[in-house]
Formats: structure tokens, C-alpha cells, sequence
């Protein structure tokens, strides 16, 4: 009360502290808390100190000071009722955080899933070259076996008795 100037009042504090709190940072939102002020007004950090010139924004003096008096400059003092605990994060910070995680948890079940796959293709591909040997070895069997079977089919027919013979048989097996 000591501080107010000739011909101000409590009205020009409350002004003073609504503008410092557009200026400070506070513009995007309005200044209702007039009960927050009066708690805080007296708080070494909150106090504004009328010294040098006058500040004037839009033709309203702001405060009297030509040094960095801010109330954001000084520190907490012991007996101010404001706690610096942090804020908690609103509904959208929380509701991001959650979709955040929930990407971060799907992301890793995406990365699983891609491993898992890679895993199945490289086992696929091994079985199709299995397959593809197998089948290489098995035409080389058939191939043999053919060759066998027809040797033995040959040894068979060179082996017959010619004299009961047809003269036509007899010339075809000649040929042979």
C-alpha cells in the first residue's frame, strides 16, 4: 500500500498485473484469477516494484521500471504458497502419449512380424531348393534306372533262341 503512487489504487494494481501477464507471456489466455493475485501479489516473486520511467503499452502504463524487475527474474521465496511441481500433462498430451506408445508398441509388432516373415521366406526358399535337389536326384535315378532296364532288355533280347523265328523276326532282331 506503502508503494502506490499520488492518485492510484488497488484498481491500477490489478491493471498493472493483467498487463504484466499479457506481456509475460500469459496473452493467449485472460487473466481471471484475481483470487490467485491476491495471494500472490505480496510474494517477493510477484511483487512489481515502481521505479525509473514509465512502461506504456498501448497508452497504459504496464509499471515503472527501466531494469529487469521481473517477477519471473527473482526466485521462489520460502514463503510463497505456489509449489514449483510440474504440471500435469492435459487429456491431449496424455491421449498422444498413449497413441504414441500405442505406434511405438505397434511398431515393434510390425518389426516382429517383418522378422517372422523374412524367417518363413529364407525356410521356404530353403525347402524349395530341398525340393528342387530332390527332384534333380530322382530324374537322375529314373535316368539310370531307363538305362539299366533298357540294358537288360537288350542282353535279353541278344540272348534269344533266333532258330524258332519268323524270317521277318529274324531280320528285325538282325537289325537290332
Amino acid at each position: 500500500m506503502n508503494l502506490y503512487r499520488s492518485g492510484e489504487n488497488r484498481t491500477n494494481e490489478l491493471i498493472q498485473a493483467q498487463m504484466w501477464f499479457d506481456v509475460t507471456g500469459g496473452g493467449k489466455k485472460s487473466f481471471t484469477h484475481h483470487e490467485c493475485w491476491d495471494v500472490v501479489k505480496y510474494c517477493k516473486r510477484f511483487i512489481i516494484i515502481p521505479t525509473g520511467p514509465d512502461v506504456v503499452l498501448n497508452e497504459t502504463p504496464l509499471r515503472d521500471s527501466t531494469t529487469s524487475d521481473s517477477p519471473l527474474d527473482f526466485p521462489m521465496s520460502e514463503d510463497s504458497p505456489i509449489q514449483k511441481e510440474p504440471r500435469p500433462i492435459g487429456r491431449k498430451a496424455a491421449k498422444a502419449k498413449k497413441t504414441g506408445n500405442s505406434s511405438n508398441h505397434n511398431s515393434k509388432f510390425l518389426e516382429e512380424i517383418a522378422r517372422q516373415n523374412t524367417i518363413r521366406i529364407e525356410m521356404e526358399q530353403k525347402r524349395q531348393d530341398m525340393e528342387v535337389a530332390i527332384q534333380a536326384e530322382c530324374a537322375r535315378e529314373n535316368v539310370y534306372l531307363r538305362k539299366k532296364d533298357m540294358q537288360k532288355t537288350d542282353r535279353e533280347t541278344m540272348a534269344m533262341d533266333i532258330n524258332h523265328m519268323s524270317p521277318e523276326t529274324k531280320q528285325y532282331w538282325k537289325l537290332e
